[in-house]
């Protein structure tokens, strides 16, 4: 399942070609892999808003254009493997989550 926050969204009327684009990438990659999914929706610019990717700066250029130390933002990586593939927490092959002992859930992570 892939979401978007509806203030990535925004205005419906004023984004329906934006969001059609998003939409349509599940149309074409219907019977594709989940890695051509994955790929197609990293670029686009609605997940872009979605996560904190959208106006961040790589390591390089931070360096080179104003010689600052900057590491990667993780969260894209993070959001990908809690949201749209492995979850938070660890399931039973019946989907009910998984629980410890202590009867709380097991974290993925």
């Amino acid at each position: 399942i892939f979401v978007l926050a509806k203030p990535s969204v925004g205005n419906w009327y004023e984004n329906s070609e934006t969001f059609s684009e998003y939409y349509d990438i599940f149309v074409k990659e219907a019977f594709g892999s989940y890695k051509d999914i994955l790929r197609r929706i990293s670029y686009s610019p609605l997940m872009a808003e979605n996560l904190s990717y959208l106006e961040s700066r790589s390591s390089a250029y931070m360096w080179e254009r104003f010689q600052q130390v900057v590491y990667a933002d993780e969260n894209f990586a993070r959001e990908i493997m809690q949201l749209f593939s492995t979850g938070i927490v660890e399931l039973n092959i019946d989907g009910s989550s998984n629980l410890d002992d202590n009867g709380d859930e097991i974290l993925v992570y």
